[in-house]
Parts: structure tokens; sequence; C-alpha cells
């Protein structure tokens, strides 16, 4: 008997999940890291944790001092501070002998209004303060309808606020991602609203997740 060739969504399946295997194995450590350095920045006396859980457990059964005095975080705001008064922006510069100086304000003009649209500083504060405290953070450019009733869309900036639901491309060279073959975005949500939102899913799949 023949053997059934693979229909096109098995291939691309297959090819979704080779490529999602090379993400994860390749960020497995410094995702790690990445958690390990976000909780150094954001220790305090309560959580504690600038020590380790084993010599934190075993100087509370001695009844010893396990004091944290976070001096990361004063030094991280100061950049985060410096990114708010400085903040990024997207600028058009007419740069060539066929560019236009009044089209190139039209384009910053329709920027600053995706920017105020999509409340665009509170995108890249967030991104900044991840960079910093753990050397990671997204920002992301997205579409939306206009209106229930139209096919109009319109541009939006959006916060990641969980940078580890983003993976790329692990053979990027440029370290902005922009040469990213591919890429995968997550969403978190819980389970009930993910059986109510996709009913067809089995529930073999939805405890999976």
């Amino acid at each position: 008997m023949a053997k059934k060739k693979p229909s096109t969504d098995e291939k691309l399946l297959k090819e979704v999940e080779d490529r999602f295997q090379r993400c994860q194995d390749s960020e497995a450590e410094n995702r790690n890291l990445w958690k390990e350095d976000l909780r150094f920045a954001n220790a305090d006396p309560d959580n504690g944790w600038q020590w380790e859980e084993s010599m934190r457990k075993q100087r509370e059964l001695d009844k010893r001092p396990c004091l944290t005095i976070n001096k990361v975080k004063q030094h991280n705001r100061q950049i985060t501070n410096d990114a708010r008064q400085n903040k990024p922006s997207v600028r058009v510069y007419p740069v060539d002998s066929g560019a236009d100086q009044k089209t190139a304000e039209i384009f910053n003009g329709i920027i600053r209004h995706i920017e105020a649209n999509s409340d665009a500083d509170v995108a890249y504060d967030t991104a900044s303060e991840f960079a910093v405290d753990a050397g990671l953070g997204y920002w992301r450019i997205t579409t939306d309808y206009a209106s229930d009733d139209s096919f109009d869309q319109d541009i939006f900036i959006k916060r990641v606020k969980n940078p580890l639901n983003v993976y790329l491309d692990p053979n990027i060279q440029e370290a902005d991602g922009s040469d990213a073959r591919f890429g995968f975005v997550f969403t978190d949500m819980p389970k009930d609203e993910f059986e109510r939102k996709y009913p067809d899913r089995s529930e073999e799949h939805t405890s999976e997740l």
C-alpha cells in the first residue's frame, strides 16, 4: 500500500513544530537567566529574591537575619527614567534625490497619530524596563479593525506584557531581530476563557496549554 502523502496543512504544522522546537532549544538557558535577573532586580526584604532559596530557609530555621538591600533597582531606574525623558520615536527623513520633504512630513504626522492613538509611551516604557532589568523587552506593531462594522484597519503599537511570550528565529544576526524569518507570539488566558472562545478545541488540547 502506497504511503499517504502529507497534506499542505500537515507540512505547515510540521514546519511550525520544528521551528518552535529550535526556538525553545536555543533560548532555554537565556530565558532561565532572564527570570533570575528580573527577580534579582526586583528583590525586596519581603520576597528575598536575591537569596538562594535553600540558604534563605536555612537562615530562617537558624533564626539568623536574611537582609535584602537592593542596590540594583535604583541604578536601573536611572536608565529607564532617562529613557522616559528621551523616548524612542520613528522619524522619516528625505535622504535621496527622489525624496520629498513634504511627503516625509506627512508620514511623520501619520506616525505621531499612530503613537498617540496607541498610547505607545506605555509600550515603549514597558519594553525598556524589561530590557534594563532582565535584558529583553518587546513591543508590537499590529493592525485592528477601525470598528465592528468596518473593513478599514488602523495601525497600533502594542505593549508586550510578558516578553517570554515571544520567540524569534534563533538564527538572527541583527540586534533588533529585523532579519528574523519567523517568530511566535503567545497570549496568556484563563482555561475557561479559552474554552469559551474556542469551543471546538478538545479537552486534551486545552489541558496542554
